[in-house]
């Protein structure tokens, strides 16, 4: 079984080789039948198949992660990290995730759970002024708050369903 350290390494090589746009590199840190669940409470993507398509989105969606502070289990077998995932597209947004990664005894990743819901995403709301929806519009605070939590709710639908396949840029096949 993998040691703490290859654990925790496992979650910054992910974090540099989406940052990359390297999907063959982070491929190779999962096992062939990996079941990766992004968000928990969707249909996980089952295979490297699967799990190679919604890399191919996030990198076109200019996905950057930044990995917080990995934590392992004393089984040997997991690694937990929050993360802080940034996109460009279908729009700016930042998301908050828990990562839970089991490994298998090679220290390759076998599942993957992403922790995270719409009150975990937040919005830039200066990229498209004049919005609507937009925050900067509304007359009171409490309009600006509505509009920026229904802009999240949005952004959040919108990556919800792009990870499911319904929404991708052009050039990501299904």
């Amino acid at each position: 079984m993998p040691d703490e350290a290859t654990r925790k390494k496992m979650v910054v090589d992910y974090a540099q080789r989406i940052n990359a746009g390297d999907i063959e590199g982070v491929l190779d840190l999962f096992t062939d039948d990996i079941v990766f669940a992004d968000p928990v409470g969707r249909p996980p993507m089952v295979g490297k198949g699967d799990l190679r398509r919604h890399l191919e989105l996030a990198v076109s969606c200019g996905t950057y992660e930044v990995p917080g502070r990995p934590v392992t289990s004393m089984d040997d077998r997991f690694v937990v990290a929050p993360s802080t995932i940034t996109v460009r597209w279908p729009r700016p947004m930042t998301f908050r995730v828990v990562g839970v990664v089991e490994l298998d005894e090679n220290g390759l990743g076998r599942r993957v759970d992403a922790f995270w819901g719409v009150t975990d995403v937040t919005m830039d709301e200066t990229e498209n002024p004049g919005n609507p929806g937009n925050p900067e519009d509304a007359e009171t605070a409490e309009e600006a708050e509505t509009a920026k939590d229904a802009a999240a709710e949005d952004a959040a639908e919108s990556a919800i369903e792009g990870s499911a396949g319904t929404h991708r840029p052009e050039g990501i096949r299904a």
